[in-house]
């Protein structure tokens, strides 16, 4: 294994491990879903802590590279200027060399079992995560197609570039997407739970944000998407 594939593998082990506590995981969700830029003090409400058990958080999560933050200039007033934390614009990247997927499972399975087994707070986490990742992509790709169609085969083909297997096809002026495929199939019994509601999130955030608001009925569960238009 080359020195960049060590990197990701770093990589990957820090961000288990910034998210590996349960309340540090709720406050980068909280970050991640919040409209806008946060602060310590708002923070500090939402999870009744003291604003240093805020900043600490907040710190392992910037090391890591998950938050980024910057001084809250619009503030006012005297001394130094409060810092304002948002999801860093950097696409958190997992990449591996062929053949590595043994290993990269393995990590995997290591970072999962450090979340937090909550199935809802996975799916949401997993959702957040999609909705980003499938916003910067948007950007990137240009325009959206107009038809049905054209959306379902761009998702689609996004969907098959993460390993998924969707199928499209139309029936009665209906265009219908399904993906059942399970990406996380080597983890093993002990995480697949957890990896499986990280995965329906996923789904529905990035079905949610390619489709916006043009599906008549988007279905995830587990590790199996559903999606009309």
């Amino acid at each position: 294994m080359g020195q960049g594939d060590e990197s990701s593998f770093d990589r990957l082990f820090a961000t288990a491990r910034a998210l590996g506590e349960e309340t540090r995981f709720g406050v980068y969700r909280r970050v991640c879903m919040s409209d806008g830029p946060v602060s310590v003090g708002s923070l500090a409400e939402t999870f009744s802590l003291h604003p240093n058990a805020i900043r600490q958080h907040l710190s392992r999560l910037e090391d890591a590279g998950l938050v980024v933050s910057k001084p809250d200039r619009a503030g006012g007033g005297a001394g130094r200027p409060r810092r304002l934390y948002e999801p860093s614009p950097e696409q958190i990247d997992f990449a591996h060399p062929p053949r590595s997927t043994r290993a990269l499972a393995s990590v995997l399975a290591e970072a999962i079992s450090t979340l937090p087994g909550d199935r809802e707070l996975l799916v949401e986490f997993g959702r957040g995560w999609g909705r980003t990742w499938a916003t910067k992509r948007k950007r990137g790709n240009g325009r959206t197609p107009r038809s049905r169609r054209g959306r379902a085969e761009l998702l689609a083909r996004e969907l098959r570039d993460w390993g998924w297997r969707p199928v499209t096809h139309t029936d009665n002026g209906t265009v219908r997407l399904t993906a059942d495929r399970c990406l996380f199939d080597d983890l093993g019994p002990a995480v697949n739970g957890r990896a499986c509601a990280l995965e329906e999130g996923l789904l529905a955030g990035i079905a949610e944000t390619y489709l916006n608001g043009h599906a008549k009925a988007i279905r995830a569960r587990d590790c199996r998407l559903e999606v009309e238009l």
